[in-house]
């Protein structure tokens, strides 16, 4: 049976509880071991190049580790209201993340002579990050008190990564697109929904619901995303899921259908999850 130490040093849900000897044993298990094999992996500075993003786009989450004692002390970490952190500590923490998943990107775009796609992908996370980072006026553990109820509130990882999402996609179909109009259309198209992505508050003063809720949220969420689908769609000049090329054989159902079952059940059990956590 595997030590109960170590599985908390392996998977540290609780931080506190251990010593910065125990947090360095967590940093180097998930980092020396890649490290000898990219070494030994005969792709030679390639390897090494893929640890060394790898290192840098999880440091935000050592970072934390290490310095989680002066981070409690500056920020409010733990949630008062739900398990876990704050809304405005991990909306920053998510947004930690964004400039090691920039650079990796146009790094590894480099190396595949696509520089200029790099500088593209990366594009699609400065909105989501910068918003995530300095709302804290929206991204809050308040936005989850109505009343006497707890409820959902403007969680940051959902709207951030549908904003990160839409520009990901508008984006890089723009950069596939050989007419200069209609690549600047797609990009202004992307750029607006990106921004609406991240301001639910803006639109909760509109809408007839309550986007703070549950309910509420899926429905802006998929509204958000169906809406600029429909039109990229109309910019790009052919839907967005071409349903003359889906493969109808046995083997393309089966296949299709464990997938998608998958993420639905996936899905369900996180909607769930969600709502018991809000009782």
């Amino acid at each position: 049976m595997v030590n109960s130490r170590l599985l908390k040093i392996l998977f540290p849900i609780d931080i506190k509880s251990l010593t910065i000897r125990e947090r360095i044993y967590h940093i180097l298990i998930f980092t020396v071991p890649l490290l000898l094999f990219a070494i030994i992996t005969p792709g030679g500075w390639f390897t090494i190049v893929l640890w060394g993003l790898y290192v840098v786009l999880f440091a935000p989450w050592w970072y934390c580790m290490l310095t989680y004692e002066k981070l409690e002390k500056k920020y409010k970490l733990d949630s008062d209201i739900r398990f876990g952190n704050t809304y405005e500590f991990f909306s920053k923490f998510l947004a930690s993340f964004a400039p090691g998943i920039m650079l990796a990107a146009i790094t590894i775009s480099y190396i595949m002579n696509e520089v200029f796609l790099g500088f593209v992908i990366s594009f699609a996370f400065i909105i989501p990050s910068l918003a995530l980072y300095f709302r804290d006026d929206v991204f809050n553990d308040e936005s989850c008190i109505e009343g006497e109820d707890i409820i959902l509130g403007y969680t940051p990882a959902w709207y951030g990564l549908l904003s990160a999402a839409i520009g990901l996609f508008g984006y890089i179909n723009a950069f596939k697109l050989n007419n200069p109009t209609l690549a600047i259309s797609l990009i202004i198209l992307t750029l607006i929904f990106q921004i609406l992505a991240i301001a639910p508050d803006k639109l909760n003063k509109v809408l007839f619901f309550e986007v703070r809720r549950i309910s509420g949220c899926l429905l802006l969420l998929f509204s958000l995303g169906a809406i600029f689908l429909l039109i990229c769609s109309m910019i790009i000049g052919h839907p967005v899921i071409n349903l003359n090329n889906i493969d109808l054989s046995f083997e393309g159902i089966v296949r299709k259908a464990i997938t998608w079952g998958t993420g639905i059940i996936i899905a369900i059990l996180f909607v769930r999850k969600i709502k018991s956590m809000g009782k």
